[in-house]
This record gives C-alpha cells, structure tokens and sequence, in this order.
C-alpha cells in the first residue's frame, strides 16, 4: 500500500479517534528518542506505553520486532517473565488502541529469547485496551529445562479489553492464554502451530490454540471468529474456568498432532473445542459454558468435549466432521462418578464416531437422533482443505462452501428455535444456515499491474471520480467473476457505485470474465466525501468461482 493511500486512511480515521486524542507510531526502524510522529517513529512499545493515554493510538509499522531477551532476568528456572507488559488502562468509552497500520504486518518475535524460565510474549494486565493486527510468534522454552510447562504467546489478567486480528503461531504453550478478567472480546484471532517441547507434563501437552482459565464472578469472556489448527494440545480449552464463557462462529481442526501433521503425539489432548472440567474433580456452582455455530473437524480425540463438566453445558449448531468422536458429553457427578451432561440442539455430526456419553444427556433436534441420514451429498463440499485461507479485510472468516448445506438436503429446517437467529421455517442442522450456492473468492492480485488514475472531483455532483485498471501479468488465464475491491477505504468515503462489499470493504465486478496474459480491464470509481478528507484505499482484484 503505497504512502498516499495510507496516509489518506490515517488522516480520515484520525478525525474520528476524537479532538483531544493522540496518534503515535512505531516502527521496527524507529529510534525511541525519537517524536513518535509518523516521520520520525518509536522502536518499541514499551516506549509507546509510556505516553500513550486513554482514548490514544499506537500503530505499529511492519515488519519484525525482535526480542532477545525479557524485560528482567529469570531469578531462577521456574520463574516467569515478560518479554513485553502492558500495564496502563484505558478507560470505558477512550480504549488505548495498539493496532497495525493499515496493510502491514508487524510482527513481535520472541525466539531468539533464551532467558532460561517461562516466557510471556506480551503479558496484558491493563484493561480498556484495544489490541488489533499484530502477529506474535516464537514464546519459548528452553532444552534441557524440564521444571516447567508451557509458555506463552499472549498472557491476559484484565478486563474489557478487545483482542482483534491477532495471529499467534509457533508459541512454546498457548498462543491466548485468558488467566482472569471478565468482558473481554477474543475477535477474528488465528491461534496455530503451537508447541510445548519442554513441558514436563509432556511434549505438546500444553500447547492450545486458546486458553481460557478464568477465576469466579469474572463474565462476559467471548471468542468469535476465532481460528485454531495444528496446535499440539487444544483447540479451545476451558479446564479450570469457574466463570462462564462463549464460543462461536469458531473453527477448530488437526489438534492433537505433531503440528504440521497428523502423526499423533501421545501427551496431546486432540480435542477441537475442551469445554470445561476440574481435572475429573466435581465442583459445586460451575458455570454453564455454550459454543455454538462453530465447526470441529479432523482432531484426535474429540471435535465437542465436555470433559468432565458437571454442569450441562451448551453445545449448540456446531458441525463435526472426521474426528475421532464427534460429541462426547462426558460429565462427571457430585460423586466424581461418569455420567452424561450437556444440552445439544441442532448439532450435526459426520463421519467416524457421531456421539459418546449422550445416553441420559439432554440431546434432541440433532442429527444422530432425527429421522435424517448425513452424507457427503448434503453438503456443497466437505473439504477440509483450504481453511486457513486468507480472512476478509475487516478480518472476518473466509467465506467457503465446504459443510455448507445444499437445497434439497433433509438436514435444513429440521432444528429447534433457540431464539437465535435462523431463515426458513425452523434453524438447519450444523454451523452454516442456509443453502445458498457459496462463490469462493480468491485474492488474485499478485497475478496483476494496477494503474490507478488521478482522482478529479465533479464540480457538479461534488463526487470524486476514477478508473483503476487491470493488467494481468502472470503467464495463466485470470477467470471467474472478477471483482475489484477497495480495501482500507478512508473513513467516511463510500464508493458509490459499488456492486456489493466483501468483508467490510466495497467491491466492483468488472466486465469480464476473463483476463488473458497481457489483457488489461479497468473500473471506474465514484466516491462520496462529504467531509472533503483525502480519499485513500488499497486496491485489490478478486477472483470468485461456483
């Protein structure tokens, strides 16, 4: 994204961030003596933390912030530090906002760490802070030291804060680990490839996707649209949680391997969605914890798990496919004996073992115990391939057609009304409502040239108007229903001949179908900007096919 085009997005959006609030900027080249400016920004965010104040922005520039050490010794091999602590608040209506800037990547990486105890990647003890588009990396443990289990990627003991487009990857433990706090959002987060070497529990026993261990009276917690694959352990754990929590929209698959996999690794759980539990140990006044709408597929053990829970928690329109059990509503009673626990409705569950431990549970309107038969012909696709494919640019879930349902299919309107929202007669079986033919989209932009024309404003309309053109540079036909996409729009600028919006950002469709090596299209834009900022975006060429 070139220098106008952002800096046409942050203007915008600093109009909207309030009269009284700052923005500052941090880049992996930066000088912490520096101003903090946009010409002349910090290196570090602990430098950022120290003037940053409630209602505030930091954006981070991309690439690699390099972390060699923590911010203090370890006094000894079971201790624990911090490579990065947030520890100054927001407050309730002025967050303090650590976000990427607009279509870079940076990313905080903590391998070359060899501080010899567990690791925090960012360890976050405030709260009101809005955390968006960072990727985080590399938390480690060390060889040879035993004493411990898993670090961490992300370490959270606050409140209401907003965890947005994260994406944590090959973490020594968990890649989110939600020790305390209540209100907080884990949104759009992709948490993969998680590893605990070292753990003296086991290899791989403590690496989860997300964790969420949180104490009493601390409500409100939510992950939505959250993705977790090849993790050693978990995809989503809830052992030890003593307050309620909310899953949904989320997707969990291959857990329980060696990440990359599917070589099993004995001490790692395999389940996509661990739902509770106290380590088999009955606990009076547990919460009721619920997912719902979200898809387990190709993990170990378990896609759904009760895990022990004694209390019956929800588990409501999910989608299992090819784990080794589907749902298993394993719970425990006040005597610490097995019995069966959990509320399913609208649960559809395919291949290998459907159910476990349903028997007495208060399972109805599911798949295995409706008049229907699931085959592969009730779905537009069951691929498992393809799942972590690029998110949209408000950061949202690819849309795919896999396990999406088609008409015709004895698996729609045979759920139960739960006061969610569904369309037809009654809600459909599994994750996805409805039947409507998926287009997948992909990002062909690499594949192109974009000549982007100068911006004139129509003295009688007061629109800004332009053409983008399209040349395909690659050596392959670009086909299917091509869409120009303006994404990272400025604030308050809306394109007005728009033909639809794809993940927030709004979209053209050219005129052809087809571009041939050498062949150019273009699109001419009509923006609206009542309040005259500079109109900035990052444009983008989509390719979608049935």
């Amino acid at each position: 994204m070139n220098k106008w085009h952002i800096g046409a997005a942050l203007t915008a959006l600093a109009l909207t961030t309030g009269a009284h609030a700052a923005t500052y900027y941090v880049s992996p080249t930066g000088d912490d003596g520096a101003a903090g400016t946009v010409a002349a920004p910090w290196k570090s965010i602990t430098r950022a933390q120290t003037a940053a104040a409630p209602g505030d922005t930091v954006y981070f520039r991309g690439g690699d912030y390099v972390y060699t050490a923590s911010l203090a010794a370890c006094a000894s091999q079971t201790d624990v530090v911090n490579a990065v602590t947030l520890d100054k608040s927001g407050t309730q209506n002025n967050p303090i906002r650590y976000w990427a800037y607009p279509g870079e990547t940076p990313v905080f990486d903590f391998t070359a760490i060899k501080d010899n105890c567990r690791v925090k990647g960012f360890n976050v003890q405030a709260s009101y802070l809005h955390l968006k588009g960072l990727e985080l990396k590399g938390a480690p443990q060390q060889p040879g030291n035993l004493l411990n289990n898993e670090s961490w990627g992300i370490w959270v003991k606050g409140s209401y804060n907003t965890f947005e487009a994260l994406n944590l990857h090959h973490n020594m433990g968990p890649g989110f680990f939600l020790s305390n706090g209540s209100y907080n959002l884990v949104l759009n987060v992709d948490s993969h490839h998680n590893y605990d070497p070292y753990s003296k529990s086991g290899a791989g026993q403590n690496a989860d996707g997300f964790g969420a261990h949180i104490k009493a009276n601390n409500p409100g917690n939510v992950f939505r649209g959250c993705r977790a694959w090849a993790n050693t352990d978990d995809g989503f754990d809830l052992i030890n949680a003593y307050s309620p929590v909310l899953i949904e929209n989320s997707w969990a698959w291959l857990h329980g391997y060696y990440p990359g996999t599917t070589t099993a690794i004995p001490a790692g759980n395999g389940n996509g969605f661990k739902i509770g539990g106290y380590s088999g140990v009955y606990q009076a006044d547990a919460p009721i914890h619920t997912v719902r709408f979200s898809v387990a597929f190709k993990n170990k053990v378990n896609g759904f798990y009760a895990n022990h829970h004694p209390v019956a928690n929800q588990f409501y329109n999910n989608t299992s496919i090819a784990n080794g059990i589907g749902f298993n509503a394993l719970g425990i009673d006040t005597a610490n004996a097995a019995v069966s626990l959990g509320t399913l409705r609208n649960n559809l569950a395919f291949e290998n073992t459907p159910v476990a431990n349903v028997a007495g549970a208060d399972a109805a309107y599911n798949s295995w115990n409706l008049p229907v038969s699931v085959t592969a012909a009730d779905f537009q696709s069951v691929s498992t391939d393809g799942w972590d494919a690029p998110r949209l640019p408000d950061g949202s879930l690819p849309v795919l057609p896999s396990l999406h349902l088609v008409t015709g299919s004895d698996l729609i309107d045979k759920g139960v009304n739960l006061g969610l929202a569904y369309s037809g007669t009654a809600p459909d079986l599994g994750a996805f409502e409805g039947s409507t033919p998926i287009t997948l989209y992909t990002d062909v932009t690499a594949s192109v040239k974009i000549v982007q024309s100068g911006l004139t404003v129509d003295r009688s309309t007061q629109k800004t108007k332009g053409t983008v053109t399209f040349t395909n540079t690659s050596n392959a036909i670009i086909s299917g229903t091509l869409l120009f996409r303006a994404d990272y729009l400025s604030d308050g600028v809306t394109l007005d001949n728009q033909s639809g919006t794809q993940g927030g950002a709004p979209t053209l469709q050219l005129s052809v179908a087809s571009l041939a090596p050498g062949q150019s299209a273009s699109v001419s834009t009509i923006f609206s900007n009542p309040n005259r900022v500079s109109v900035g975006y990052l444009p983008k060429l989509i390719a979608g096919k049935l």
